[in-house]
Protein backbone atom coordinates (compact mmCIF):
# COMPACT_ATOMS: atom_id res chain seq x y z
CA UNK A 1 0.00 0.00 0.00
CA UNK A 2 1.40 3.39 -1.00
CA UNK A 3 1.49 6.06 1.67
CA UNK A 4 2.64 8.98 -0.45
CA UNK A 5 1.55 10.39 -3.81
CA UNK A 6 3.65 12.34 -6.29
CA UNK A 7 1.55 15.42 -5.48
CA UNK A 8 2.73 15.22 -1.85
CA UNK A 9 6.27 15.81 -3.09
CA UNK A 10 5.46 18.27 -5.87
CA UNK A 11 3.00 20.39 -3.85
CA UNK A 12 5.55 20.83 -1.08
CA UNK A 13 8.43 21.75 -3.39
CA UNK A 14 10.23 24.93 -2.36
CA UNK A 15 12.15 26.98 -4.91
CA UNK A 16 12.86 26.30 -8.54
CA UNK A 17 13.82 23.12 -10.32
CA UNK A 18 10.79 21.06 -9.35
CA UNK A 19 10.57 17.74 -11.17
CA UNK A 20 8.14 17.77 -14.06
CA UNK A 21 7.59 14.00 -14.38
CA UNK A 22 5.15 12.65 -11.75
CA UNK A 23 5.85 9.08 -12.90
CA UNK A 24 9.55 9.43 -12.10
CA UNK A 25 8.69 11.00 -8.74
CA UNK A 26 6.40 8.01 -8.11
CA UNK A 27 9.26 5.60 -8.81
CA UNK A 28 11.41 7.30 -6.19
CA UNK A 29 8.49 7.40 -3.74
CA UNK A 30 8.14 3.62 -4.12
CA UNK A 31 11.86 3.20 -3.44
CA UNK A 32 11.71 5.44 -0.39
CA UNK A 33 8.69 3.59 1.01
CA UNK A 34 10.39 0.20 0.48
CA UNK A 35 13.43 1.48 2.36
CA UNK A 36 11.24 2.72 5.21
CA UNK A 37 9.35 -0.61 5.37
CA UNK A 38 12.69 -2.39 5.71
CA UNK A 39 13.95 -0.05 8.44
CA UNK A 40 10.63 0.20 10.37
CA UNK A 41 8.82 -3.14 9.88
CA UNK A 42 6.04 -2.34 12.37
CA UNK A 43 5.02 0.85 10.58
CA UNK A 44 2.23 -0.58 8.40
CA UNK A 45 0.59 -2.32 11.38
CA UNK A 46 0.71 0.94 13.35
CA UNK A 47 -0.80 2.84 10.40
CA UNK A 48 -3.56 0.23 10.11
CA UNK A 49 -4.27 0.49 13.83
CA UNK A 50 -4.40 4.28 13.58
CA UNK A 51 -6.82 4.09 10.65
CA UNK A 52 -9.09 1.69 12.57
CA UNK A 53 -9.10 3.89 15.65
CA UNK A 54 -11.93 6.39 16.01
CA UNK A 55 -9.67 8.85 17.80
CA UNK A 56 -7.68 10.34 14.92
CA UNK A 57 -5.47 12.49 17.15
CA UNK A 58 -2.34 10.73 15.88
CA UNK A 59 -0.72 12.06 12.73
CA UNK A 60 1.52 9.12 11.89
CA UNK A 61 0.42 8.93 8.24
CA UNK A 62 1.16 12.63 7.72
CA UNK A 63 4.57 12.16 9.34
CA UNK A 64 5.30 9.24 7.00
CA UNK A 65 4.34 11.37 4.00
CA UNK A 66 6.57 14.19 5.24
CA UNK A 67 9.55 11.85 5.63
CA UNK A 68 9.05 10.23 2.21
CA UNK A 69 8.67 13.63 0.54
CA UNK A 70 11.83 14.85 2.24
CA UNK A 71 13.78 11.78 1.12
CA UNK A 72 12.62 12.07 -2.49
CA UNK A 73 13.23 15.82 -2.56
CA UNK A 74 16.86 15.23 -1.52
CA UNK A 75 17.34 12.90 -4.49
CA UNK A 76 15.87 15.39 -6.98
CA UNK A 77 17.84 18.31 -5.57
CA UNK A 78 21.10 16.55 -6.38
CA UNK A 79 20.42 13.98 -9.12
CA UNK A 80 24.07 13.82 -10.20
CA UNK A 81 25.17 13.04 -6.61
CA UNK A 82 27.80 15.76 -6.62
CA UNK A 83 29.50 16.88 -3.42
CA UNK A 84 29.60 20.51 -4.56
CA UNK A 85 28.53 22.54 -7.57
CA UNK A 86 30.07 25.81 -8.75
CA UNK A 87 28.82 28.11 -11.46
CA UNK A 88 30.30 31.33 -12.75
CA UNK A 89 28.64 33.99 -14.89
CA UNK A 90 30.79 37.00 -15.57
CA UNK A 91 32.09 38.43 -12.30
CA UNK A 92 29.60 36.41 -10.23
CA UNK A 93 30.12 32.93 -8.93
CA UNK A 94 27.92 30.64 -6.90
CA UNK A 95 28.84 27.51 -4.98
CA UNK A 96 26.58 24.91 -3.42
CA UNK A 97 27.85 22.13 -1.16
CA UNK A 98 25.66 19.14 -0.39
CA UNK A 99 25.90 17.44 2.98
CA UNK A 100 25.73 13.85 4.07
CA UNK A 101 27.97 10.87 3.50
CA UNK A 102 26.60 10.25 0.02
CA UNK A 103 24.83 13.33 -1.35
CA UNK A 104 21.93 12.73 -3.69
CA UNK A 105 21.44 9.15 -2.53
CA UNK A 106 18.14 7.90 -1.14
CA UNK A 107 18.67 7.60 2.62
CA UNK A 108 16.63 7.64 5.80
CA UNK A 109 18.38 9.85 8.33
CA UNK A 110 18.46 8.97 12.04
CA UNK A 111 16.19 11.95 12.68
CA UNK A 112 13.63 10.64 10.18
CA UNK A 113 13.80 7.15 11.69
CA UNK A 114 13.19 8.65 15.12
CA UNK A 115 10.00 10.28 13.80
CA UNK A 116 8.78 6.90 12.52
CA UNK A 117 9.88 4.79 15.48
CA UNK A 118 7.13 3.04 17.48
CA UNK A 119 8.16 4.83 20.65
CA UNK A 120 8.37 8.23 18.98
CA UNK A 121 12.14 8.14 18.93
CA UNK A 122 12.63 7.74 22.67
CA UNK A 123 14.59 4.49 22.30
CA UNK A 124 18.12 4.83 23.53
CA UNK A 125 17.33 7.65 25.91
CA UNK A 126 18.38 7.67 29.54
CA UNK A 127 16.63 5.46 32.05
CA UNK A 128 17.08 4.51 35.65
CA UNK A 129 17.41 1.24 37.50
CA UNK A 130 16.26 0.94 41.09
CA UNK A 131 19.16 -0.63 43.00
CA UNK A 132 17.16 -1.15 46.20
CA UNK A 133 15.89 -4.74 46.51
CA UNK A 134 12.11 -5.09 46.59
CA UNK A 135 12.28 -6.88 49.93
CA UNK A 136 14.17 -4.00 51.55
CA UNK A 137 12.17 -1.80 53.93
CA UNK A 138 13.55 1.17 51.99
CA UNK A 139 11.97 0.01 48.73
CA UNK A 140 8.80 1.81 47.61
CA UNK A 141 7.33 -1.65 46.88
CA UNK A 142 8.07 -3.08 50.33
CA UNK A 143 5.17 -4.69 52.14
CA UNK A 144 5.77 -5.78 55.75
CA UNK A 145 5.21 -9.47 56.24
CA UNK A 146 5.53 -10.30 52.54
CA UNK A 147 8.20 -12.88 51.69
Amino acid sequence: MAWTAADDVLDGWVGGGAPDDPVKVGVWIDRAERLIRKKVPSLQARLDAEAACLDMSSDLLDTVRDVVAEMVTEVFLNPDRKRSVQSTQGPFSESTTFGGDNPGRLVVTPEQLALLAPDGGSAGRAFSIDMIPVLSPYSPFYEPGFR
